[in-house]
């Protein structure tokens, strides 16, 4: 939606997790539900509002209202990290929000300001608490960082779970994210000494302990396609998801004869940037599929051929299996 979140989060990028986009780049709303109605048209009926930081998007109530009303959207997730969220949440819940996704990494206050770069961590709760009671749906996701935060995890999931959050997501570092055209990662060598790659840790070790607690336990794949999830059951209801990236991911024809492959995260979800690209992967610039000028121009047609031609990437999609899947991990526990 836009470009820039006001966070500048060592394992992540200005943009989010995005190709390069110019700062104060933002989408025009028309422009925005005139793709989604495209995609919708595809059978789709879930999107997800992300950044840059939504909280920051002037329009994003009646951009949530018209994607509900008048693109017919179902599922209208919400991803932001940016206290602002806190204080536009109710309005939010009636427009038509069905998911608050909301990052917090840590439960210590200087912690939070050596990852993200912005002393607002109490703030930052104070969002998560009224997200939460709107009577929406919280999910709260947390990157695991080897010697950061890896050793108040458990922690973390307890609190959420007391705080009502309906969801942990655990997500591990994208090592390759450094490869991209933008990055934070610099933060991390100034601070800390190190790459991204040496703040990697499996989370095979944390599915065993949430295992131990856990009153149910499947695998999950988000609309059949990405990482295979396991997702534990904690006795409150509360479930807990793991997102590990040895767990295989699923490549397209844009994958073929990238220099990065295999890569951490492979192909995505087909994202809109805030400067009106389609963007199916992380690292790479060079496969995004311009649609500005088709926007500006309204050709009868042309979006909607644009996007039905971007789909055909994920219909062709192939699964490769990584280190080990989620399956393979539960069976190697209970053996």
């Amino acid at each position: 939606m836009n470009s820039r979140c006001k966070r500048a989060c060592f394992y992540c990028r200005p943009s989010g997790e995005a190709v390069s986009t110019a700062a104060g780049a933002e989408l025009a709303p028309d422009d925005l539900l005139a793709v989604a109605a495209a995609v919708r048209a595809q059978g789709v009926n879930s999107i997800k509002l992300t950044g840059g930081d939504p909280a920051l998007y002037d329009p994003l109530v009646d951009v949530v209202r018209r994607l509900r009303d008048e693109a017919g959207y179902t599922d209208i997730e919400v991803i932001s990290r940016h206290p602002l969220i806190g204080t536009r949440a109710q309005d939010l819940a009636k427009a038509g929000v069905t998911l608050f996704n909301i990052s917090l990494d840590t439960l210590d206050e200087e912690l939070h300001k050596d990852i993200c770069g912005v002393d607002d961590h109490e703030q930052v709760l104070d969002a998560l608490r009224a997200c939460v009671a709107t009577g929406v749906p919280v999910k709260v996701n947390v990157v695991v960082m080897a010697g950061i935060n890896d050793a108040e995890v458990l922690a973390l999931v307890e609190f959420c779970d007391q705080a009502g959050v309906a969801a942990v997501k655990l997500l591990d570092v994208i090592r390759d994210l450094g490869e991209g055209t933008e990055t934070f990662t610099r933060r991390l060598q100034i601070h800390r000494g190190k790459q991204l790659p040496d703040v990697y840790v499996s989370l095979e070790n944390l599915a065993g302990d949430l295992r131990v607690q856990a009153v149910a336990e499947e695998v999950r794949q988000q609309g059949g396609l990405g990482h295979p999830m396991t997702v534990f059951t904690m006795p409150s209801g509360m479930e807990v998801v793991v997102k590990d990236s040895t767990a295989g991911a699923w490549y397209g024809s844009v994958c073929r004869g990238c220099p990065l492959f295999p890569c951490h995260d492979a192909l995505m979800a087909l994202r809109l940037t805030a400067d009106s690209r389609l963007q199916f992967c992380l690292l790479r610039e060079d496969v995004t599929v311009d649609v500005a000028a088709v926007l500006a121009e309204g050709v009868p047609g042309e979006l909607e051929s644009r996007i039905e031609a971007a789909f055909q990437v994920y219909t062709e999609a192939r699964f490769r299996p990584g280190a080990g899947t989620p399956q393979q991990l539960m069976a190697g526990a209970r053996s």
